[in-house]
């Protein structure tokens, strides 16, 4: 199937659907450390019954479920799969994520407050790793608004409604 919009080629859309499935594919590694770094705190008795490691862990495969949502729909939309709304789904999934990431550092830092000194090494990699999920959730999503250009605007003021409706 041809993507055309505003004649951009499909050589266009490809460009601009690689780099978003680079991105997000950075920030799925940086996903997965973070969570197995994490794991390990229910460990550590001061951490396990932090009332943020539950609601954390929630966010991060939030985020993972996210990540997935958009490569599914950058996938059906590169085997030509035909399927109505398909630029919706794109904004939908991306925009999506950018709720999911506004979740992440809340429910760490409660999750973490009053750890031990001596896993600050692990609390820190983890506050980095969790910013770079941001990033590239951020970029993932300049990519899509740069790609649907004004169009990006008109599609999500059609979403915003099914995106108010509480996810978790």
């Amino acid at each position: 199937m041809t993507y055309s919009f505003r004649n951009q080629t499909d050589y266009h859309w490809n460009a601009y659907l690689d780099a978003i499935d680079a991105v997000l594919e950075r920030g799925m590694a940086a996903k997965e450390v973070v969570c197995s770094i994490t794991t390990g705190f229910r460990s550590t008795p001061s951490l396990r019954t932090k009332p943020g490691l539950n609601p954390y862990h929630a966010s991060v495969a939030d985020v993972g479920y996210g990540f997935d949502a958009v490569q599914g729909t950058i996938k059906r939309m590169r085997e030509g799969e035909n399927f109505s709304l398909a630029l919706e789904m794109l904004v939908f999934d991306l925009d999506t994520l950018t709720i999911s990431e506004q979740q992440l550092s809340p429910n760490f830092e409660l999750a973490v407050r009053e750890a031990p000194l001596d896993m600050s090494y692990l609390v820190n990699l983890s506050r980095q790793l969790n910013r770079q999920i941001g990033q590239m959730i951020r970029e993932a999503n300049r990519l899509g608004q740069e790609l649907l250009s004004d169009q990006w605007d008109e599609i999500h003021a059609r979403i915003e409604n099914v995106q108010a409706i509480p996810r978790l």
